[in-house]
């Protein structure tokens, strides 16, 4: 079916076919074509008259060039045409042609020059049928699915706590005013940045594309809100647009689309980090209730004051069984251990040094007895002296080393009694204490108290009858 747009126009022409060429009177004479010339005639012809039409039909033999340009067969039960279409007019086609499909299209009759054949031009086509939008929503969809756009795993969380929410919108509609009322109910500590957007008709994409991009450059944004009341298909595609899409899931920062009713799904619901089934449902799932945060904070500060004061409770018990041990109140007993450990050594040393005097004693003598068994009698004067010497040399061999270990012994006794505290009481102090605590300062004593003060050899018990404080 071909519905002319403008009024034809013929021009004609007298052809004379399979007629031998004779002389004739030059008024007479018929006009002879090239083909070329024929070829352009008629397509002059033809560009004039159908320059602007629709034509319905079925798509088959469709097929894409290298170039990007696109060359198929329309056809009905009886007829058929050659078109093309050309890659400059693709973009303006919301679904991917192929073959089968029963189409209508808009464009112009030519001819192709090197073959005589007519064609249509195609400039734009929608599916017959299905409709152009839904049949273009499915194939997005699936294009998109497969470049892994939709992937869960790229689906980024979105704040438990936020501050600033960003919203694409229009700055008019009915859901701009639902996400404010609702944020500014449930928490109206948070704020929101606007970006005003058209949400349909040409250009509506654009703009929200564009209001993604500009809102991921504000840093203090923590959520994205993207999306627009209900409406009809024709009202909710820039939300199915490709741009749209790829621009949330380019998204930094978390994105939750909004768009129309619950029972609606667009593009923009696959490719968001969440989708919400209403504007004032993204609003209630992007901020929590206030007063819910507040009361969870409040159990959770009462948990941890609980949890402080069972630690401080530990800790001092820990702390009052370790004053209660003995130590504390016997501080000489802390050194029992090191003197009975300085006893043991000595004794080791003693044991230590005998038994090397013994293996040296045997030594000695194997080798006199080595000496006299190898010796000749008349050596024997010889040797007894030697052995004289070698005894003596021993002898005071094990005397010199005897008298280092002591002294080595008297230094680590002597460095013991340094730390030992009674060894200060010899040296002229004293400890004075009162109902058994040691006195630091004069905090807490009276005239005509009673203390008792630890010398050296012995105690004291003594009465205060001045106190003089110093500072």
């Amino acid at each position: 079916m071909i519905q002319n747009k403008k009024t034809r126009t013929t021009k004609q022409h007298d052809l004379t076919v399979n007629q031998p060429v004779v002389e004739a009177d030059p008024g007479n004479q018929p006009q002879i074509y090239q083909v070329s010339d024929l070829t352009r005639d008629i397509k002059a012809i033809l560009e004039a008259a159908f320059d602007s039409i629709w034509v319905e039909g079925e798509i088959s033999n469709f097929r894409t060039v290298a170039s990007g340009h696109s060359y198929f067969v329309l056809k009905d039960n009886k007829s058929q045409i050659r078109c093309v279409l050309f890659k400059g007019y693709k973009s303006g086609i919301k679904f991917q042609p192929e073959d089968g499909d029963q189409v209508l299209l808009f464009g112009r009759i030519t001819v192709y020059d090197a073959r005589g054949e007519y064609q249509i031009v195609t400039e734009s086509m929608e599916p017959r049928g299905l409709g152009a939008l839904q049949k273009a929503f499915e194939q997005l969809k699936i294009k998109l699915e497969k470049e892994g756009l939709f992937d869960e795993d790229k689906k980024k969380p979105l704040p438990e706590f936020p501050w600033k929410i960003g919203v694409v919108t229009s700055s008019t509609g009915a859901a701009v005013r639902d996400i404010l009322n609702i944020i500014k109910r449930r928490n109206p500590k948070v704020s929101v940045m606007l970006y005003p957007a058209k949400v349909q008709g040409e250009g509506a994409a654009e703009e929200i594309s564009q209001g993604i991009q500009a809102l991921n450059q504000q840093k203090e944004i923590e959520v994205i809100i993207v999306g627009r009341g209900g409406g009809s298909l024709e009202d909710l595609w820039a939300f199915n647009e490709e741009p749209v899409a790829r621009a949330i899931a380019a998204s930094r920062i978390p994105v939750v689309s909004a768009v129309g009713h619950e029972i609606d799904f667009t593009i923009s619901d696959f490719a968001a980090d969440l989708r919400a089934p209403t504007p004032s449902a993204a609003a209630e799932l992007t901020v929590p209730l206030l007063s819910d945060t507040l009361q969870e904070i409040s159990a959770l500060n009462e948990a941890l004051v609980r949890s402080l004061e069972q630690k401080l409770q530990y800790y001092f018990d820990l702390l009052k069984r370790l004053m209660d041990r003995r130590f504390f109140h016997q501080p000489r007993e802390i050194f029992i251990p090191q003197i009975q450990r300085v006893d043991e050594l000595h004794s080791r040393l003693l044991r230590g040094l005998e038994q090397n005097l013994f293996i040296h004693q045997q030594r000695l003598k194997d080798k006199v007895h080595r000496l006299l068994q190898a010796s000749p009698e008349k050596n024997i004067p010889y040797l007894k002296e030697n052995l004289g010497m070698l005894e003596k040399r021993m002898i005071h061999i094990i005397q010199s080393q005897l008298l280092l270990n002591k002294e080595r012994f008297e230094g680590i006794l002597k460095n013991l009694n340094a730390f030992n505290p009674l060894s200060i009481l010899e040296r002229g102090y004293s400890i004075s204490s009162k109902d058994g605590k040691a006195l630091k300062n004069t905090e807490g004593i009276n005239p005509e108290d009673s203390i008792q003060v630890r010398l050296s050899r012995g105690k004291l018990d003594c009465t205060v009858k001045k106190i003089i404080k110093e500072n």
